[in-house]
């Protein structure tokens, strides 16, 4: 991901536009090629040694900066360093400070040169000290001397798709709201994007809509600028979504973009723009919640089965809700769940209004118990009809405690 200093983007007329790069320019392949080297053998070198390095390429080449050192950003990210404290240093720090505190309080010296012998003789002469190494390893577990354990290598080519990308990516970090127009094949790969979009908890509002060529979703997606709880990790999760949407073959993305005390712009843009998907589709992943869940059923009941959700459930209002989850019974019964999380109020109360009139779908709402302590969601909540009858309230994932008996409820009005 590029931070905001590493964007490269122009402002016309109320439009952002993002300043890509073209994959296919000889020369940025070139450097690309020089920079992938340096963090391919960099590995058992410390993190300043790789960064060192990595600034001599970029130095060494006319190319543009602050483009050279998106890469190199992007190459960080995919490096892997020995982050995990070094307690036995941390406590020979901690030892050597104290005894040094108290020389310098019960000792006069002429000159540091004095001091510095004074202290090396402390080490030589202190069994624990000693043992630890020269006053030049005092700071070995400091970020900049992280030893570098692995890299996930990477193409030129890929590195400038996958920059192209970071560029959205980092404005939308900075997004008011989102929408995405997508055409109704119900391919997998739609499929998967509505999965992905219940992956990464967005917020969502998905309508369809029906026009000469056929029929488009449309999926309007709360920005982090819009909420008031957790902005960093929705903006995080929003602009990984964007990697799914590449994969799509027609598509439209419109966004309002806005930094700290700037205007809002807008952001345009679609399938034509030529940036290729970075990543795989996944198709068959199974996040670890569905996994934790499917153990738990198991151990309950053999009469359900739990799997991603991954079917449309029309709601009135000409609305659809892709549930988080799809349960089924042995008898053919089906049933979904959709979980509202912190960050999801403003849509819970719009569901809750959705489904008053309704009680026949099957359709269970859970709700996040930090959502149960703002006051508006709680009296909603105590006096939505709907939700005393298909609703519960979890902490980190849904227990079969509080799960069990609606599903046994609806089962029985089969």
């Amino acid at each position: 991901m590029l931070t905001k200093d590493l964007l490269q983007y122009k402002i016309q007329k109320g439009q952002i536009y993002p300043q890509f790069v073209d994959p296919t320019n000889a020369k940025l392949l070139k450097v690309a090629e020089q920079l992938i080297t340096v963090f391919e053998n960099a590995v058992d070198n410390t993190k300043s040694t790789l960064l060192q390095e990595s600034k001599d390429v970029i130095d060494g080449t006319s190319e543009s900066p602050i483009i050279l050192r998106g890469f190199e950003k992007l190459l960080v990210d995919r490096t892997e360093f020995d982050t995990a404290p070094n307690e036995e240093l941390i406590a020979y720090r901690n030892k050597l400070f104290t005894e040094t505190s108290r020389i310098l309080s019960q000792e006069q010296f002429q000159d540091y040169a004095e001091y510095q012998q004074r202290v090396l003789g402390l080490i030589a002469n202190d069994a624990e000290l000693s043992d630890i190494g020269l006053p030049d390893q005092l700071y070995a577990d400091l970020p900049s001397c992280q030893p570098v354990l692995s890299f996930r290598s990477i193409s030129p080519e890929h590195l400038l798709h996958r920059y192209n990308t970071a560029q959205v990516q980092g404005l939308l970090l900075h997004c008011n709201s989102l929408t995405l127009r997508l055409t109704d094949s119900m391919t997998g790969e739609l499929r998967q994007l509505f999965k992905y979009l219940r992956f990464h908890q967005l917020l969502s509002t998905i309508r369809k809509e029906k026009i000469d060529s056929g029929d488009i979703f449309q999926i309007t997606v709360d920005g982090p600028l819009n909420l008031f709880y957790k902005t960093k990790r929705y903006g995080m999760n929003l602009a990984n979504f964007f990697v799914a949407v590449l994969h799509q073959q027609k598509w439209e993305l419109t966004a309002e973009i806005q930094f700290r005390n700037k205007r809002a712009s807008q952001l345009s843009l679609d399938d034509s723009c030529g940036i290729k998907p970075i990543s795989q589709q996944f198709l068959a992943y199974i996040p670890e919640d569905i996994q934790h869940f499917q153990q738990m059923l198991q151990n309950k009941t053999d009469e359900w089965q739990i799997q991603p959700g991954s079917q449309f459930y029309p709601l009135p209002g000409d609305t659809y809700c892709f549930p988080d989850y799809q349960l089924i019974h042995s008898s053919g019964a089906e049933v979904a769940i959709e979980l509202f999380h912190p960050w999801h109020q403003g849509h819970l109360l719009i569901r809750l209004n959705t489904l008053s009139s309704k009680t026949d779908i099957p359709l269970i709402i859970g709700v996040s118990k930090e959502l149960e302590k703002n006051a508006t969601i709680a009296e909603a909540l105590a006096t939505s009809t709907y939700f005393s009858h298909y609703g519960f309230i979890f902490r980190d994932i849904p227990t079969m405690g509080t799960l069990l008996p609606i599903l046994n409820s609806i089962v029985d009005k089969e």
